[in-house]
Protein backbone atom coordinates (compact mmCIF):
# COMPACT_ATOMS: atom_id res chain seq x y z
CA UNK A 1 0.00 0.00 0.00
CA UNK A 2 1.54 3.34 -1.00
CA UNK A 3 1.88 6.02 2.15
CA UNK A 4 -0.19 9.00 1.24
CA UNK A 5 0.98 11.54 4.08
CA UNK A 6 -2.97 13.47 4.14
CA UNK A 7 -4.68 10.21 6.30
CA UNK A 8 -1.90 9.66 8.03
CA UNK A 9 -1.10 12.61 9.94
CA UNK A 10 -4.90 12.57 10.25
CA UNK A 11 -4.76 9.32 12.15
CA UNK A 12 -1.77 10.52 13.90
CA UNK A 13 -4.12 13.82 15.18
CA UNK A 14 -6.79 11.09 15.82
CA UNK A 15 -4.72 9.06 17.96
CA UNK A 16 -3.06 11.79 20.27
CA UNK A 17 -6.71 13.05 20.98
CA UNK A 18 -7.67 9.32 21.79
CA UNK A 19 -5.27 8.75 24.10
CA UNK A 20 -5.40 12.49 25.67
CA UNK A 21 -8.90 12.13 25.88
CA UNK A 22 -8.77 8.66 27.54
CA UNK A 23 -6.49 10.04 30.18
CA UNK A 24 -8.78 13.15 31.21
CA UNK A 25 -11.95 10.84 31.19
CA UNK A 26 -9.80 9.00 34.02
CA UNK A 27 -8.12 11.37 36.23
CA UNK A 28 -11.38 13.52 36.38
CA UNK A 29 -9.14 16.65 36.93
CA UNK A 30 -10.32 19.96 37.72
CA UNK A 31 -8.41 21.39 34.62
CA UNK A 32 -8.32 20.58 31.18
CA UNK A 33 -5.31 22.68 29.74
CA UNK A 34 -4.96 20.31 26.37
CA UNK A 35 -9.08 21.71 25.44
CA UNK A 36 -7.33 24.50 22.19
CA UNK A 37 -4.86 21.62 21.06
CA UNK A 38 -8.02 19.20 20.83
CA UNK A 39 -9.96 22.22 18.90
CA UNK A 40 -7.52 22.79 16.51
CA UNK A 41 -6.57 18.92 16.30
CA UNK A 42 -10.85 18.49 15.48
CA UNK A 43 -10.30 21.18 12.55
CA UNK A 44 -7.01 19.85 11.27
CA UNK A 45 -8.87 16.30 11.06
CA UNK A 46 -12.14 17.97 9.52
CA UNK A 47 -10.27 19.22 6.57
CA UNK A 48 -7.96 16.56 6.58
CA UNK A 49 -10.24 13.90 5.95
CA UNK A 50 -12.37 15.97 3.62
CA UNK A 51 -9.18 16.46 1.16
CA UNK A 52 -8.48 13.29 1.49
CA UNK A 53 -11.97 12.11 0.45
CA UNK A 54 -12.63 14.93 -2.32
CA UNK A 55 -8.67 13.32 -3.91
CA UNK A 56 -9.83 9.97 -3.63
CA UNK A 57 -13.17 10.62 -5.09
CA UNK A 58 -11.74 13.06 -7.67
CA UNK A 59 -8.82 10.38 -8.74
CA UNK A 60 -10.95 6.87 -8.72
CA UNK A 61 -14.26 8.03 -11.13
CA UNK A 62 -15.58 4.53 -10.29
CA UNK A 63 -16.58 5.55 -6.99
CA UNK A 64 -18.87 8.00 -8.18
CA UNK A 65 -21.66 5.34 -8.12
CA UNK A 66 -25.27 5.65 -6.58
CA UNK A 67 -24.46 2.88 -4.52
CA UNK A 68 -20.96 4.28 -3.14
CA UNK A 69 -22.38 8.07 -2.44
CA UNK A 70 -25.30 6.51 -0.53
CA UNK A 71 -23.34 4.00 1.53
CA UNK A 72 -20.27 5.87 2.03
CA UNK A 73 -20.58 9.54 1.55
CA UNK A 74 -23.75 9.83 3.26
CA UNK A 75 -21.98 8.23 6.88
CA UNK A 76 -18.81 9.95 6.08
CA UNK A 77 -20.36 13.25 6.08
CA UNK A 78 -22.50 12.08 9.32
CA UNK A 79 -18.80 11.93 11.14
CA UNK A 80 -17.13 14.86 10.12
CA UNK A 81 -20.73 16.88 11.29
CA UNK A 82 -19.62 14.92 14.40
CA UNK A 83 -16.34 16.64 14.67
CA UNK A 84 -17.80 20.20 13.30
CA UNK A 85 -20.20 19.78 16.54
CA UNK A 86 -17.96 18.83 18.90
CA UNK A 87 -15.43 21.43 17.60
CA UNK A 88 -18.46 24.11 17.92
CA UNK A 89 -19.21 23.19 21.49
CA UNK A 90 -15.75 23.85 22.69
CA UNK A 91 -15.13 26.71 20.13
CA UNK A 92 -18.17 29.04 21.61
CA UNK A 93 -17.88 28.24 25.44
CA UNK A 94 -21.63 25.64 24.86
CA UNK A 95 -19.28 23.74 26.71
CA UNK A 96 -17.86 24.56 29.72
CA UNK A 97 -16.48 23.82 32.86
CA UNK A 98 -19.74 24.88 34.77
CA UNK A 99 -21.92 22.51 32.52
CA UNK A 100 -23.82 19.65 33.40
CA UNK A 101 -26.12 17.37 31.53
CA UNK A 102 -28.86 15.27 33.44
CA UNK A 103 -31.18 12.71 31.91
CA UNK A 104 -34.61 12.29 32.63
CA UNK A 105 -34.93 9.07 34.59
CA UNK A 106 -31.21 9.37 35.85
CA UNK A 107 -30.41 10.57 39.03
CA UNK A 108 -26.46 10.72 37.78
CA UNK A 109 -25.50 14.26 36.72
CA UNK A 110 -22.86 14.29 33.95
CA UNK A 111 -20.51 17.35 34.44
CA UNK A 112 -17.51 18.56 31.69
CA UNK A 113 -14.65 17.15 32.73
CA UNK A 114 -16.65 13.74 32.03
CA UNK A 115 -18.93 15.14 28.71
CA UNK A 116 -15.74 16.71 27.22
CA UNK A 117 -13.44 13.61 26.51
CA UNK A 118 -15.80 11.34 25.90
CA UNK A 119 -16.56 13.46 22.87
CA UNK A 120 -13.02 14.05 21.93
CA UNK A 121 -12.84 10.01 22.33
CA UNK A 122 -15.36 9.71 20.07
CA UNK A 123 -14.51 12.08 17.47
CA UNK A 124 -11.27 10.72 17.67
CA UNK A 125 -12.63 7.47 16.88
CA UNK A 126 -14.52 8.44 13.64
CA UNK A 127 -11.60 10.05 12.34
CA UNK A 128 -9.11 7.11 12.62
CA UNK A 129 -12.06 4.58 11.10
CA UNK A 130 -12.61 7.50 7.75
CA UNK A 131 -8.98 7.36 7.72
CA UNK A 132 -8.05 3.69 7.19
CA UNK A 133 -11.65 2.81 5.44
CA UNK A 134 -10.46 5.92 2.80
CA UNK A 135 -6.60 4.84 2.89
CA UNK A 136 -7.74 1.09 1.96
CA UNK A 137 -11.35 2.04 -0.10
CA UNK A 138 -13.55 0.39 2.00
CA UNK A 139 -12.04 -3.03 0.88
CA UNK A 140 -12.01 -5.66 3.51
CA UNK A 141 -8.10 -4.55 4.16
CA UNK A 142 -9.23 -1.67 5.43
CA UNK A 143 -11.44 -3.18 7.78
CA UNK A 144 -9.31 -6.18 8.65
CA UNK A 145 -6.73 -3.77 9.76
CA UNK A 146 -9.49 -1.38 11.75
CA UNK A 147 -10.49 -4.44 14.06
CA UNK A 148 -7.04 -5.10 14.09
CA UNK A 149 -6.28 -1.91 15.75
CA UNK A 150 -9.32 -1.83 17.87
CA UNK A 151 -8.23 -4.93 19.75
CA UNK A 152 -4.77 -3.49 19.86
CA UNK A 153 -6.66 -0.38 21.28
CA UNK A 154 -8.57 -2.41 24.00
CA UNK A 155 -5.38 -4.34 25.29
CA UNK A 156 -4.11 -1.17 25.73
CA UNK A 157 -7.16 0.11 27.71
CA UNK A 158 -7.37 -2.94 29.62
CA UNK A 159 -3.80 -2.30 30.86
CA UNK A 160 -4.12 1.40 31.50
CA UNK A 161 -6.98 0.57 33.34
CA UNK A 162 -5.28 -1.66 35.63
CA UNK A 163 -2.54 1.09 36.09
CA UNK A 164 -5.05 3.84 36.94
CA UNK A 165 -6.55 1.60 39.59
CA UNK A 166 -3.13 0.55 41.10
CA UNK A 167 -1.99 4.28 40.57
CA UNK A 168 -4.82 5.47 42.46
CA UNK A 169 -5.22 2.67 45.22
CA UNK A 170 -1.29 3.26 45.85
CA UNK A 171 -1.04 7.27 45.90
CA UNK A 172 -4.07 7.20 48.43
CA UNK A 173 -3.30 4.01 50.37
CA UNK A 174 1.00 4.54 50.89
CA UNK A 175 0.74 6.47 53.53
CA UNK A 176 -1.11 4.16 55.78
CA UNK A 177 1.16 1.60 55.66
CA UNK A 178 3.34 0.84 58.64
CA UNK A 179 4.71 -1.93 60.35
CA UNK A 180 1.94 -1.07 63.15
CA UNK A 181 -1.02 -1.03 60.53
CA UNK A 182 -0.02 -4.73 59.28
CA UNK A 183 0.71 -6.34 63.24
CA UNK A 184 -1.52 -4.44 65.16
CA UNK A 185 -5.61 -4.98 64.92
CA UNK A 186 -7.71 -1.83 64.86
CA UNK A 187 -9.66 -0.19 67.84
CA UNK A 188 -11.94 2.93 67.75
CA UNK A 189 -14.34 1.43 65.31
CA UNK A 190 -10.74 1.71 62.91
CA UNK A 191 -9.90 4.95 63.42
CA UNK A 192 -6.64 4.08 64.69
CA UNK A 193 -4.65 0.91 65.21
CA UNK A 194 -4.30 -1.86 62.11
CA UNK A 195 -5.43 -4.66 60.21
CA UNK A 196 -3.86 -7.61 61.65
CA UNK A 197 -6.65 -9.98 62.75
CA UNK A 198 -8.34 -8.92 59.42
CA UNK A 199 -5.30 -10.25 57.85
CA UNK A 200 -5.23 -13.32 59.95
CA UNK A 201 -9.10 -14.03 59.59
CA UNK A 202 -8.80 -13.72 55.93
CA UNK A 203 -5.69 -16.39 55.93
CA UNK A 204 -7.39 -19.06 58.04
CA UNK A 205 -10.82 -18.32 55.67
CA UNK A 206 -8.99 -18.95 52.51
CA UNK A 207 -7.07 -21.89 53.74
CA UNK A 208 -10.30 -23.40 55.34
CA UNK A 209 -11.98 -22.99 51.71
CA UNK A 210 -9.08 -24.56 49.64
CA UNK A 211 -9.47 -27.42 52.35
CA UNK A 212 -12.62 -27.74 51.10
CA UNK A 213 -12.43 -26.90 47.52
CA UNK A 214 -9.69 -28.51 46.08
CA UNK A 215 -9.89 -32.38 46.77
CA UNK A 216 -13.51 -32.46 45.92
CA UNK A 217 -12.39 -30.67 42.77
CA UNK A 218 -9.67 -32.12 41.57
CA UNK A 219 -11.88 -35.36 42.31
CA UNK A 220 -14.40 -34.49 40.54
CA UNK A 221 -12.44 -33.72 37.47
CA UNK A 222 -10.44 -36.40 37.19
CA UNK A 223 -13.66 -38.56 37.17
CA UNK A 224 -15.74 -36.63 34.20
CA UNK A 225 -11.94 -36.76 32.61
CA UNK A 226 -10.65 -40.35 32.96
CA UNK A 227 -13.36 -42.08 34.48
CA UNK A 228 -16.88 -41.57 33.35
CA UNK A 229 -18.13 -42.97 30.10
CA UNK A 230 -22.14 -41.95 30.54
CA UNK A 231 -22.35 -39.02 27.97
CA UNK A 232 -25.44 -38.01 29.76
CA UNK A 233 -24.22 -38.21 33.00
CA UNK A 234 -21.14 -35.82 31.80
CA UNK A 235 -23.77 -33.34 30.14
CA UNK A 236 -25.87 -33.21 33.34
CA UNK A 237 -22.62 -32.55 35.39
CA UNK A 238 -21.08 -29.89 32.89
CA UNK A 239 -24.61 -28.38 33.22
CA UNK A 240 -24.71 -27.81 36.52
CA UNK A 241 -20.94 -26.45 36.84
CA UNK A 242 -22.18 -24.16 34.64
CA UNK A 243 -24.90 -23.00 36.69
CA UNK A 244 -22.70 -22.97 39.77
CA UNK A 245 -20.42 -20.74 37.96
CA UNK A 246 -22.79 -18.00 36.76
CA UNK A 247 -25.10 -17.69 40.41
CA UNK A 248 -24.06 -14.37 41.91
CA UNK A 249 -21.73 -14.64 45.25
CA UNK A 250 -24.18 -12.94 47.20
CA UNK A 251 -26.74 -15.77 46.53
CA UNK A 252 -24.34 -18.17 47.92
CA UNK A 253 -24.24 -15.81 50.64
CA UNK A 254 -28.08 -16.15 51.79
CA UNK A 255 -27.76 -19.67 50.74
CA UNK A 256 -25.24 -20.09 53.82
CA UNK A 257 -27.47 -18.01 55.84
CA UNK A 258 -30.37 -20.47 55.70
CA UNK A 259 -28.48 -23.86 56.01
CA UNK A 260 -25.29 -22.93 57.48
CA UNK A 261 -25.88 -20.35 60.17
CA UNK A 262 -29.07 -22.03 61.07
CA UNK A 263 -26.57 -25.41 62.09
CA UNK A 264 -23.17 -23.85 62.81
CA UNK A 265 -23.54 -20.58 63.23
CA UNK A 266 -21.24 -17.20 62.06
CA UNK A 267 -18.22 -19.13 61.99
CA UNK A 268 -15.38 -19.28 60.22
CA UNK A 269 -16.76 -22.77 59.43
CA UNK A 270 -19.51 -21.73 57.57
CA UNK A 271 -17.72 -19.10 55.53
CA UNK A 272 -14.78 -21.71 54.35
CA UNK A 273 -17.63 -24.13 53.13
CA UNK A 274 -19.55 -21.04 51.34
CA UNK A 275 -15.94 -20.16 49.97
CA UNK A 276 -15.18 -23.63 48.73
CA UNK A 277 -18.75 -23.95 46.98
CA UNK A 278 -18.02 -20.98 45.33
CA UNK A 279 -14.33 -22.12 44.14
CA UNK A 280 -15.53 -25.66 42.82
CA UNK A 281 -16.42 -24.57 39.50
CA UNK A 282 -13.84 -23.12 38.54
CA UNK A 283 -11.45 -25.52 39.63
CA UNK A 284 -13.54 -28.25 38.43
CA UNK A 285 -13.17 -26.45 34.71
CA UNK A 286 -9.57 -25.44 35.31
CA UNK A 287 -8.26 -29.11 36.17
CA UNK A 288 -10.35 -31.26 33.39
CA UNK A 289 -8.99 -28.62 30.64
CA UNK A 290 -5.88 -29.09 32.49
CA UNK A 291 -6.19 -32.97 32.04
CA UNK A 292 -7.54 -32.53 28.79
CA UNK A 293 -4.33 -31.24 27.69
CA UNK A 294 -2.35 -34.21 28.33
CA UNK A 295 -2.09 -36.40 24.78
CA UNK A 296 -3.32 -39.40 24.92
CA UNK A 297 -0.01 -41.30 23.74
CA UNK A 298 1.42 -40.93 27.35
CA UNK A 299 -1.64 -42.43 29.10
CA UNK A 300 -1.28 -45.68 26.10
CA UNK A 301 2.10 -45.83 26.28
CA UNK A 302 1.52 -46.33 30.81
CA UNK A 303 -0.96 -48.95 30.09
CA UNK A 304 1.46 -50.90 27.65
CA UNK A 305 4.50 -50.82 30.44
CA UNK A 306 1.37 -52.56 32.61
CA UNK A 307 0.67 -49.71 34.70
CA UNK A 308 -2.84 -50.03 35.64
CA UNK A 309 -5.58 -46.94 35.74
CA UNK A 310 -4.59 -45.04 38.51
CA UNK A 311 -1.20 -45.44 38.70
CA UNK A 312 -1.57 -44.01 34.84
CA UNK A 313 -3.81 -40.99 36.40
CA UNK A 314 -1.32 -41.00 39.69
CA UNK A 315 2.16 -41.30 38.03
CA UNK A 316 1.64 -39.73 34.26
CA UNK A 317 -1.84 -37.62 33.88
CA UNK A 318 -1.68 -35.86 37.00
CA UNK A 319 1.82 -34.63 36.64
CA UNK A 320 1.45 -33.72 33.46
CA UNK A 321 -1.56 -31.72 34.27
CA UNK A 322 -0.35 -30.19 37.30
CA UNK A 323 0.43 -26.24 35.83
CA UNK A 324 -2.90 -26.01 34.99
CA UNK A 325 -4.64 -27.65 38.08
CA UNK A 326 -2.22 -25.60 40.48
CA UNK A 327 -3.01 -22.08 38.33
CA UNK A 328 -6.70 -23.12 38.89
CA UNK A 329 -6.17 -23.69 42.69
CA UNK A 330 -4.07 -20.15 43.01
CA UNK A 331 -6.83 -18.69 41.10
CA UNK A 332 -9.23 -19.78 43.61
CA UNK A 333 -7.55 -18.40 46.59
CA UNK A 334 -7.49 -15.51 45.11
CA UNK A 335 -11.14 -15.60 44.40
CA UNK A 336 -11.73 -16.41 48.00
CA UNK A 337 -9.46 -13.84 49.35
CA UNK A 338 -11.76 -11.35 47.71
CA UNK A 339 -15.22 -11.93 48.34
CA UNK A 340 -17.39 -10.42 50.56
CA UNK A 341 -21.37 -11.28 50.02
CA UNK A 342 -20.52 -14.41 50.81
CA UNK A 343 -19.06 -14.41 54.15
CA UNK A 344 -21.01 -10.93 55.62
CA UNK A 345 -23.71 -12.86 56.66
CA UNK A 346 -21.77 -16.43 57.73
CA UNK A 347 -18.27 -15.57 58.79
CA UNK A 348 -17.23 -12.28 59.90
CA UNK A 349 -17.54 -9.61 62.58
CA UNK A 350 -16.10 -6.43 62.90
CA UNK A 351 -13.91 -7.68 65.76
CA UNK A 352 -10.47 -6.18 66.48
CA UNK A 353 -10.08 -10.15 68.63
CA UNK A 354 -7.39 -12.20 66.48
CA UNK A 355 -8.77 -15.48 65.55
CA UNK A 356 -9.80 -18.04 68.27
CA UNK A 357 -7.40 -20.91 68.80
CA UNK A 358 -6.96 -23.96 70.16
CA UNK A 359 -4.02 -25.17 71.76
CA UNK A 360 -2.85 -21.79 70.53
CA UNK A 361 -2.22 -23.41 66.93
CA UNK A 362 -5.59 -24.42 65.19
CA UNK A 363 -7.84 -22.09 64.83
CA UNK A 364 -11.26 -22.57 66.08
CA UNK A 365 -13.39 -22.68 63.65
CA UNK A 366 -17.04 -22.30 65.71
CA UNK A 367 -15.80 -18.83 65.94
CA UNK A 368 -16.62 -15.89 63.63
CA UNK A 369 -13.14 -13.88 62.44
CA UNK A 370 -12.94 -10.42 60.44
CA UNK A 371 -11.74 -10.09 57.35
CA UNK A 372 -9.84 -7.60 55.08
CA UNK A 373 -12.49 -6.98 51.99
CA UNK A 374 -15.41 -7.07 55.37
CA UNK A 375 -13.38 -4.62 57.28
CA UNK A 376 -12.96 -2.20 53.99
CA UNK A 377 -17.00 -2.55 53.55
CA UNK A 378 -17.24 -1.28 57.10
CA UNK A 379 -14.65 1.58 56.55
CA UNK A 380 -16.53 2.78 53.54
CA UNK A 381 -19.74 2.96 55.46
CA UNK A 382 -18.07 5.25 58.39
CA UNK A 383 -16.59 7.54 56.05
CA UNK A 384 -17.98 10.87 56.62
CA UNK A 385 -18.70 10.01 60.17
CA UNK A 386 -15.53 8.85 61.66
CA UNK A 387 -12.13 9.94 60.30
CA UNK A 388 -11.08 6.55 58.97
CA UNK A 389 -10.41 7.54 55.09
CA UNK A 390 -6.74 6.90 55.15
CA UNK A 391 -6.99 3.51 57.15
CA UNK A 392 -10.11 2.38 54.32
CA UNK A 393 -7.31 3.16 51.50
CA UNK A 394 -4.46 1.36 53.25
CA UNK A 395 -6.96 -1.94 53.91
CA UNK A 396 -8.00 -1.43 49.79
CA UNK A 397 -4.00 -1.43 49.29
CA UNK A 398 -3.51 -4.37 50.90
CA UNK A 399 -5.94 -6.44 49.54
CA UNK A 400 -5.33 -5.51 46.19
CA UNK A 401 -1.48 -6.44 46.58
CA UNK A 402 -2.70 -9.79 48.31
CA UNK A 403 -4.66 -10.93 44.98
CA UNK A 404 -1.97 -9.80 43.01
CA UNK A 405 0.81 -11.43 44.86
CA UNK A 406 -1.84 -14.59 44.33
CA UNK A 407 -1.92 -14.36 40.67
CA UNK A 408 1.56 -13.29 40.04
CA UNK A 409 2.28 -16.77 42.07
CA UNK A 410 0.23 -18.76 40.00
CA UNK A 411 2.39 -17.10 36.39
CA UNK A 412 5.48 -18.56 37.99
CA UNK A 413 4.45 -21.87 39.33
CA UNK A 414 2.66 -22.41 35.91
CA UNK A 415 5.74 -21.49 34.01
CA UNK A 416 8.30 -23.44 36.05
CA UNK A 417 6.07 -26.52 35.77
CA UNK A 418 5.67 -26.07 31.96
CA UNK A 419 9.38 -26.25 31.61
CA UNK A 420 9.60 -29.12 33.52
CA UNK A 421 7.41 -31.21 30.84
CA UNK A 422 7.69 -32.09 27.21
CA UNK A 423 5.58 -34.72 24.89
Amino acid sequence: MKIRPVPMLAIAIAMSMLISSLFYLFAQTKQIPIVPFWEGGLLACFILVAIFTIDTHRKDPKRTSIQWKLSKILFLGLDLAFLLFVFALMFTNLLSPTSEFKFAGMSAVFGYHLTLPFLVLVASFLVIKDSINLLYGYSPGGKEVLVFYMVRLSAVFTILLLTGIISVILYKGIGAISWEFITQPHYKLGQEGGISSCIEGTFWLVMGAMLISAPLGIGAAIYLNEYSRHQKLNRVIYIAVGALNGVPSVVYGLFGLAFLVATFGISLLAGSVILGLMNLPTIILTSQEALKSVPNSLREGSVALGASKWQTIRKVVVPSALPGVLTGLIIGVARAAGETAPIMWTAVTFSATSVHKVYGIVPDVTQPVNNLCYHLLNMIYFLGAWDVEQQAWGTALVLLALVLSINMVAVIVRNHYRKKISW
